[in-house]
């Protein structure tokens, strides 16, 4: 098992065919084939990471929600925002950690994913590991306790519970669950 690497998330749009890019860049305009909206919550210091998370997740056949998208978010961050982002969080159906070394640092990251914890329940969060080039990922103590997205063996993007005794899923039937 291995998670994504920084330099293969950043050239993740050359590296699938055509035809898995053209559905993942049309994903959110595709419902009908994206049903399930993801809320990504991440670092703006990693805002050259979101698009090629978005085409990655995407490609699994969802669309992402992305606070800094959205034209209903403050300009500048209020007490408003925090309730934005509740409603979001409630809205989406699953919740993405982009677990960066900058998302480990945030502020506002380890706030949505406490709010995202008991209102999505452990079953539709996952944390998305962004590791070195070199292949290695810290993470910290509060997101061991969370789901990761992480390539198997045999190159399939799975999900792997944080508990042993659970089920490791496929990427694209965990967003269906």
């Amino acid at each position: 098992m291995s998670y994504i690497r920084r330099s293969e998330l950043k050239n993740y749009p050359q590296a699938i065919t055509e035809s898995l890019r053209n559905f993942a860049e049309n994903a959110t305009q595709k419902t009908a084939m994206a049903e399930i909206t993801v809320f990504l919550s991440h670092s703006h210091e990693d805002d050259d990471l979101v698009e090629q998370a978005r085409i990655f997740l995407g490609a699994h056949g969802v669309k992402l929600y992305v606070d800094w998208k959205d034209p209903d978010m403050p300009p500048v961050t209020t007490p408003g925002t925090a309730e934005e982002l509740r409603t979001k969080i409630r809205e989406c159906e699953k919740f993405v950690l982009l677990a960066s070394d900058s998302a480990l640092r945030s502020r506002w990251v380890p706030w949505e994913l406490g709010f995202a914890d008991p209102t999505k329940g452990m079953t539709n969060i996952a944390v998305l590991p962004v590791a070195s080039d070199n292949g290695t990922w810290r993470g910290s103590e509060y997101v061991g306790a969370y789901p990761k997205i992480a390539k198997s063996e045999n190159q399939n993007w799975i999900v792997v519970p944080a508990e042993e005794d659970e089920e490791v899923r496929r990427l694209s039937h965990w967003f269906r669950q």
